[in-house]
């Protein structure tokens, strides 16, 4: 049986990755490469003007995130499919991810097979998640909270404010009097977020903002 034909579009800020995706790619038959983009806002834009059936999305990238532009596709062009092929199967990235409806999730060390059988998998409408990451993803449902809510979730706005400012190693103080809240406030911000991104401690959330990017 013939594989199922898509077109696709590569998304890594690194174009050295992005070349050897493409080497790697372009001479199957049933890929067309339609487009590359090294950051999120240019994958959204260029999923508009090329509908692309597939998109591969890194996810650490300047400016909006493969997190980000993800929820930009899947809302303004859901037929586009997303395979995301990431450094980190941080249980906060795959589980926001996976609720946001991507078609398959990926590690960066996944050898040329994994790569072409998940491709193929999600051209025919089906999900694919990376071998390491299917116990996690299959225990989703399972982690709630006392109040039987999900243990994990997206960061809010103000959320993302804090963390970008504990980044800037600004105290508590500094970032209540930024922000116009109360040092009181601020510690809730703090913990609600360690909860969300199951972290123990600040290096923790240190080392996920990083991950996402946010780095200054």
């Amino acid at each position: 049986m013939s594989a199922t034909p898509y077109t696709l579009l590569l998304v890594d800020d690194q174009s050295i990755f992005l070349d050897g995706i493409e080497s790697l790619l372009e001479r199957l038959p049933e890929v067309t490469i339609v487009g590359k983009a090294t950051n999120g806002k240019d994958a959204v834009l260029l999923t508009m003007q090329l509908k692309p059936d597939i998109v591969l999305m890194d996810i650490n990238m300047p400016g909006m995130d493969g997190i980000e532009a993800t929820k930009h596709i899947r809302k303004a062009h859901p037929d586009t499919r997303i395979v995301v092929l990431s450094m980190y199967g941080h249980r906060e990235f795959v589980l926001e991810l996976l609720d946001s409806g991507v078609g398959g999730y990926l590690l960066k060390t996944t050898g040329r097979e994994e790569l072409l059988e998940a491709l193929r998998t999600v051209a025919n409408g089906k999900q694919y998640i990376a071998t390491e990451l299917r116990e996690l993803a299959a225990k989703a449902d399972k982690h709630t909270d006392r109040e039987g809510e999900p243990g994990y979730g997206a960061l809010t706005k103000r959320e993302v404010q804090v963390v970008k400012l504990i980044m800037q190693e600004r105290t508590t103080q500094e970032i209540a009097d930024q922000l116009f809240l109360s040092t009181a406030t601020v510690e809730t911000h703090r913990r609600n977020i360690m909860h969300k991104l199951d972290v123990r401690n600040t290096a923790g959330l240190v080392k996920y903002a990083m991950e996402r990017g946010w780095g200054a």
